[in-house]
Parts: C-alpha cells; sequence; structure tokens
C-alpha cells in the first residue's frame, strides 16, 4: 500500500482508541441461564465481541451499542465452572483491560432498597444469591426463616469481583435480634467473609453486609451467596495426582464430612476443585494441589519424631495442626547428596496457619529450617548429609491452631522449571493496528537452569507475523514485535506464550503465567489479582500513525553514540505530539526520549553504545500518541571497538604557565581521511586547539594556554575525541584519562629571594649546579 493510499485509509477512525472496561452488572449469573448484563466503559461504540478467559460462558447477542455502554446476553452453560470468570471487550479499535464475571448455582435476585433497617429488611428464600451495592454508611438486611437444627452456609463475593478494595462485614442475628455471627475477613476468601450456622430456633434470621469500616460507594458491589450448599475453608489432604481417586476430608463445615473425587488430569501446581454434597455445590471452588507424586496423611499420634508418618520422597505429606503448640512430625529415608525442595502450602492454599518447618538428619541435627521463604509459607532446599531416616516437623510460628489448620509438605527433587512472563504490560494484552506494528517484552523466569530461550506465540491469525529471537543464556527480557499486514482481518483473541530451551536433548518448555492486577493499593501492592495464561491480542483498524526508525550509516564504536533519525508518517488531520523512546536495549547500551510535535513528521533520539558487545544488534523504539503504543520494525546497529584509541599523559603546571599535553595512538582499524582531536574537560582557563589525525598518525601534543586566573587544583578524566566521517555520518572515539595539576605561583617576594648558597663541598664532591629559585611548581 502507497503512503497515499495508506493515509487516506486512516482518516476516518484517526481518532479512535482502544476500549475501557470499567463496570458489568450484574456481577454474575447463575449457570445453566442467559443473563443480560449492561457493560460500561469508554470508546464502546464500535464493539463487536467480548473475549472469555475461560470455556463455560459464551455471548450470545450484542442487543445494543454506545459509545459508553453496550447490553448483552451472555449464555453460562449448565457445567461452568463455578467463580470468578475473566472477560474483556473487543472493538475494532482494539481490546480492553480485564474484568470478573462471576458464575454462581443458585437463583438470582438483586437488592432492592430500602433494605437498610431490621425492619426493612428484603425477605428472600434459603438458597439464594443477591447481587447488590453498599453506599456509604449503608447496611443491607435480608430475611431468611430457619428451622431449629436448620444449617445455613453464607459467602459473599466483594473484593474477588476485582473492582475496588471492599472489605465486607457480614453479620447473622437471630430471631430475639441477638448477633450470632459476626465475620469480616476469611483466610480462604481474603477480605471476603463467609460462614456456616447451624439454627438454635426457628424463625426469621437476619443476614447483614456492610464495608468492614463502614465506608462504600456505588462502586461496592456484592454477590451475596445464602443457601444450604458446602462451605469449608480447608480440606485435607490439599492435593493428589493426576487421576488418582482422593478421599477429601472438608474442614470447616460441620454438615461435611469426606467427598471422594477423581483428581483431573492436570499439569503440576496449584488448582481449583469443586466442592459438592447433597446440598449442592460451593459458590466458589477450592485451591489444591496436583502432583506426580504420592503422598500420605499424618496419623496421630505424630508428635515426636519418634512417632512420625512415614513417607517416600520424592513426594507428600497432608496434616493439619489440630491444636494450639500442636507440631506434627514426619519421616522419610534419604540416601547420601540426594537434593530436595521441601515447601509448605498452607496459607497460598487459604489455611491460616503461618507455618515454621525444621528438617533434621539421622542424627537429630537440623539441615535446614525456615518460617517465610515461600510468602507466608516455608521453603527449604536441602542436601542430605548422610544415608538415614529424616524427619520434618511443622507448627505455627505463633503456635496456634484449630480444625483448619491445614497444611501439605511437598518434597520434590530440583529440576529446571520455565515460566513466562510479561514485563510492564499489567492488563496483559496487546493491540496490533493493521499495517502496522506492537510489541510485548516477554521475561524468561528461569529456575535452576541457564540456556537460550526461544519465544513463540503459536495460531497467530495468518497476515500476523512475529519478529523475535532467542533470549540468549544469562538474560531474561527480550522483545517480540507484532506486525499486522494491511490485509489481515479486524479479529482478536488469547494467545499463547511459550518459551522452550534450545539445548540439544533437553525437554523443557514454559507457558505464560501472568498476574493481571484488578485492585491495587499503596506502596504498588496488590491486594487482588487473577493469573493468566495467555495473552490478550487483537487487531485493530488502521491507526493514526505509523513509525520508522532509520538504520545508522556507519557502526557505532563502543563508548560512542549515534543521534538515529524517526521519520513518522501521518494520517491526514492528525496532529497530536508523538513521544518516543526505547523501551528496550541490548545490553550495554542506553537511549534518550524524543518528542515530534503534532506538525513535524522526524525527529532524532540518541542511541549511547557503553559496553554492548560488539557486533550485529537490532533496536526498535516505540511510540504513543492519540491512545496507541507503536513501535518501529527492528532496526540493524552495528557496534565495533574502537578505531583510534588515546593514551594522554599526565602533566602538571603553574597557573599563567603554559604546558602540553601528549598523546599517543593506537591504530586499530583503519579508516579514510583527516580529522580533528579535541580534548576534552580542561578545567575553566585551560584552552588548547584540535589536532589532525589519520590513521597513520601515532602521536600528538596538544599546547595548553593556561590563563593567570585558570583554577588551581587537581583535574581528571580529561580525554581525547574526534569524530571520524562515515558515509556522512560521525563515528565518534573517545579515550584518555589523563590528569592536569595546576598549582598557585609562589608569592613575588618569595620567588624573588635568592637561593641559599650551597653547602660547602667535599674535595672529592662532585660539583653541583646552583640550585633554580623557588616555586611552587615541583621539578620533578
Amino acid at each position: 500500500m502507497g503512503v497515499l493510499a495508506w493515509c487516506l485509509a486512516l482518516a476516518l477512525p484517526a481518532l479512535a482508541v482502544a476500549p475501557s472496561f470499567s463496570q458489568i452488572l450484574p456481577r454474575g449469573g447463575q449457570r445453566g441461564t442467559d443473563v443480560e448484563v449492561t457493560i460500561t466503559g469508554k470508546n464502546l461504540a464500535d464493539t463487536e465481541s467480548l473475549v472469555f478467559h475461560e470455556p463455560g460462558i459464551s455471548l450470545a447477542e450484542l442487543t445494543a451499542v454506545e459509545d459508553g455502554k453496550v447490553s448483552a446476553k451472555l449464555s453460562i452453560a449448565p457445567d461452568c465452572a463455578m467463580g470468578p470468570h475473566a472477560l474483556r471487550v473487543r472493538t475494532r479499535t482494539g481490546i480492553s483491560n480485564l474484568l470478573i464475571f462471576s458464575v454462581g448455582g443458585l437463583p438470582e435476585v438483586s437488592d432492592t432498597e430500602p433494605n437498610s433497617t431490621e425492619d426493612a429488611a428484603q425477605a428472600i428464600a434459603v438458597g439464594t444469591t443477591v447481587n447488590g451495592v453498599v453506599t456509604s454508611e449503608d447496611v443491607d438486611f435480608y430475611a431468611v426463616e430457619l428451622e431449629a437444627g436448620q444449617r445455613l452456609a453464607v459467602e459473599v463475593e466483594a473484593l474477588r469481583l476485582g473492582r475496588v478494595l471492599f472489605d465486607p462485614k457480614l453479620r447473622l442475628f437471630d430471631p430475639t435480634g441477638h448477633e450470632r455471627v459476626a465475620e469480616d475477613d476469611t483466610q480462604l476468601f481474603r477480605q471476603d467473609a463467609g460462614f456456616v450456622y447451624v439454627a438454635a430456633e426457628a424463625g426469621r434470621h437476619l443476614v447483614a453486609i456492610s464495608e468492614a469500616a463502614y465506608g462504600g460507594s456505588g462502586d461496592y458491589h456484592y454477590r451475596l451467596h445464602i443457601g444450604q450448599f458446602p462451605r469449608p475453608f480447608a480440606a485435607t489432604p490439599l492435593g493428589g495426582q493426576p487421576g488418582q481417586t482422593v478421599d477429601v476430608t472438608w474442614l470447616g463445615d460441620p454438615g461435611l464430612s469426606t467427598q471422594t473425587i477423581t483428581v483431573p488430569e492436570l499439569p503440576a501446581g496449584t488448582h481449583a476443585i469443586p466442592v459438592q454434597s447433597d446440598s449442592g455445590l460451593a459458590p466458589t471452588n477450592m485451591p489444591w494441589r496436583v502432583s506426580p507424586y504420592a503422598g500420605v496423611l499424618e496419623v496421630e499420634p505424630n508428635n515426636a519424631a519418634d512417632v512420625a508418618t512415614v513417607g517416600p520422597v520424592p513426594g507428600a505429606f497432608d496434616g493439619v495442626i489440630g491444636e494450639a503448640a500442636d507440631t506434627d512430625y514426619f519421616a522419610f529415608d534419604g540416601t547420601k547428596d540426594q537434593v530436595y525442595d521441601i515447601r509448605v502450602w498452607a496459607r497460598e492454599l487459604g489455611s491460616p496457619l503461618d507455618s515454621v518447618m525444621v528438617v533434621r538428619g539421622p542424627d537429630g541435627k537440623g539441615v535446614g529450617s525456615d518460617d517465610d521463604s515461600a510468602g507466608v509459607d516455608s521453603k527449604v532446599r536441602v542436601k542430605l548429609p548422610a544415608d538415614g531416616r529424616y524427619t520434618v516437623e511443622v507448627y505455627d510460628h505463633l503456635k496456634r491452631g484449630g480444625a483448619d489448620f491445614a497444611y501439605r509438605i511437598e518434597a520434590t527433587p530440583v529440576e529446571p522449571k520455565l515460566a513466562m512472563k510479561l514485563i510492564d504490560n499489567r492488563p496483559a494484552s496487546v493491540t496490533i493496528p493493521q499495517d502496522n506494528r506492537s510489541f510485548v517484552l516477554v521475561n524468561a523466569s528461569r529456575s535452576d537452569f541457564d540456556g537460550p530461550i526461544q519465544t513463540a506465540l503459536p495460531d497467530l491469525p495468518e497476515g500476523l507475523s512475529v519478529q523475535t529471537d532467542l533470549i540468549p543464556k544469562g538474560q531474561g527480557t527480550y522483545p517480540v514485535i507484532l506486525e499486522a499486514s494491511p490485509e489481515v482481518p479486524v479479529t482478536g483473541g488469547l494467545v499463547p506464550v511459550i518459551g522452550t530451551l534450545q539445548e540439544e536433548g533437553k525437554d523443557l518448555q514454559g507457558m505464560l503465567d501472568q498476574e493481571v492486577r484488578l485492585v491495587g493499593g499503596n506502596n504498588d501492592t496488590t491486594f487482588y489479582g487473577m493469573q493468566v495464561d495467555r495473552l490478550a491480542l487483537a487487531v485493530s483498524e488502521p491507526a493514526p500513525f505509523k513509525v520508522e526508525l532509520v538504520a545508522p550509516a556507519a557502526p557505532i564504536t563502543k563508548g560512542g553514540w549515534r543521534n538515529l533519525k524517526v521519520n513518522v508518517t501521518r494520517a491526514e488531520g492528525f496532529a497530536d505530539e508523538i513521544s518516543l523512546s526505547f523501551p528496550w536495549l541490548p545490553s550495554g547500551m542506553s537511549g534518550g526520549t524524543l518528542k515530534i510535535p503534532g506538525d513535524q513528521s522526524s525527529g532524532t533520539i540518541r542511541l549511547e553504545v557503553g559496553g554492548a558487545a560488539p557486533g550485529a544488534h537490532q533496536v526498535f523504539v516505540s511510540a504513543s500518541a492519540g491512545g496507541y503504543l507503536l513501535c518501529s520494525a527492528w532496526t540493524p546497529v552495528e557496534v565495533q571497538d574502537q578505531w583510534v584509541v588515546f593514551s594522554l599523559a599526565s602533566t602538571e603546571t603553574e597557573q599563567g604557565k603554559p604546558t602540553e599535553i601528549k598523546a599517543t595512538i593506537e591504530q586499530r582499524s583503519p579508516y579514510e581521511g583527516t580529522f580533528d582531536v579535541q580534548l576534552l574537560n580542561l578545567p575553566k582557563g585551560v584552552t588548547t586547539s584540535p589536532q589532525p589525525v589519520t590513521k597513520d598518525t601515532t602521536e600528538l601534543v596538544f599546547p595548553l594556554e593556561v590563563a593567570a586566573d585558570a583554577p588551581a587544583g587537581k583535574f581528571g578524566n580529561i580525554a581525547a575525541r574526534t569524530a571520524i566521517v562515515v558515509n556522512e555520518e560521525e563515528v565518534w572515539h573517545t579515550s584518555g584519562g589523563a590528569e592536569l595539576k595546576v598549582y598557585e605561583p609562589l608569592p613575588a617576594e618569595l620567588a624573588a629571594q635568592a637561593p641559599p648558597p650551597p653547602p660547602p663541598a667535599a674535595e672529592d664532591a662532585p660539583v653541583e649546579e646552583a640550585p633554580e629559585r623557588k616555586t611552587r611548581f615541583p621539578t620533578t
């Protein structure tokens, strides 16, 4: 496509930008139903579809589309997973940030105001999910009828809806008005709350929800589940092998005991499993470990080393610190020089346990211990010092305990692991306009190995290409440039980011494992986020500008720099300022920034080469304007060692006295022409003139004129610099590092005094010359 045709194609959408997704209401729906939702945000007028990160929800229909609002019908499958689901809006100009839509199993209603007093409580049936909102100083009351002995489970999703830092509080009042339950935070649900209550008497019970400090606003939405569903707060065991049948004991719910589950065929790691009983499904799933190694459950008593529960390693040990001051012991047989990572999984899986772990050898001496190396959980790497039986002991840091203080200890061999991350890309998304480019910075997070990693983004739309290279051994981050042809259709979806170790005989891959922050706090903290395993990618309509970084026509030498030319092609009428920078550079390089005013289409951006390795490198610039983030193509830059190296001799003088600096020249690479060499970093009042250099010059002398008022002192880092012109570009060479000392002269009356006569000399002593006049300037 020619420039004129490209500019004409850009003229219409020049002011369009990517969509912004701020809210979806209601915040969830019942599985097996269709739900009418309203999506609000910005730049939604050209919405084409929704992108769902998990299966089970689909877009049935876009019923209305406006600039700031989209109405849609969602179809939720009957077997859709319970709990939060991530989705995005895709428009013709890009893809939005991520928001959460939660799926439940109960019939749903909306809160009806006024319901802020006990008398005005909204009556609902047991087995209902309420979609509500808490405004400032608001309390919402819901009334349910219970029989004596009837079990009631309550859970709220508020913070976990991923919108604002909403810390909800739940309370339950019995028919006499007495408060029977007050729950704020729960370890399993973070700031969200939940409880299970067995009614002591029949009658009208009230469930109240408020913000913990009685704050609130129109953004404080919640989903309140009130029913007889199972609601455990922990489990044991907390993991199993893929395909294995496991009897799981649910903890924290008096109406539950054991559920037999078949562990899904999933890769090793933490996953979410449903909680099911005769009374239904829990509104949200439980975190659970999938491991390739067999495990054992603790056998009580195991509160001392001589009654430790014995299991194999590699393997897992599951248990519960059932009471205060309890310590559980496990044992395994080990062989000298075996190395294991031994890790407690507790707090990360929702247990209140703050673990401390100690590993002891056959002689009873400690070989490793830890408190909080894995967040609040414990992790230690041990190399076994001898053959024999080892013990692992675990207890709570504050000596607490309870029925839900569950944990899992996994002892695994040290194995290389690879995970792919995105740098400076918290939304985990990228938009590539047609006939343009954008980029992501990919980081290869290696554990217990090093080696080159090849990054791949498979299953891209036809017409969308990837420009990247190996992430070298010892380096973590490397760019991936994505380029869309003019013909690629406007589309979007989720794309895997796969890293593969490029070493013969080694089979190791890593997938994207990225946290998308949804609720943040002070000091760059994350209160709630969601892990995603694919990059959200969209091809959009053309952007209103395109950027080109012009390759230098001559090499850049180490220690040198070049102002690289940047050209911008603008759509007709697009006059925004464009900001450019180097988002990534090879090791040893640094770069400047550039702003191109709206009435200009070119500029230069500085690239400095410090300690970059000689050879061919690739660089690119990012360009942002009008809501777009674009980039240039890869641009080649050749780095060479300096062709000319100056060695400068230090010198010294007095104020007002001329001197000189001598330069020895090492010619390392041939060049043609004669060029000026200048001295740098001379102090004020000290001047010299440039000296010519050619490829045959081996020595230069720089005469220095020193003014009478030049400052006295030591002046270091004096260097020589020349610019050798190649292909009309200056190739800079700077080296040296000499020191100039400038002294104050003696006062005139002292300098004019005759020197003292020499002492009498012995008859056979050599005749000495008369001493020079007095001076502050040293003679040596």
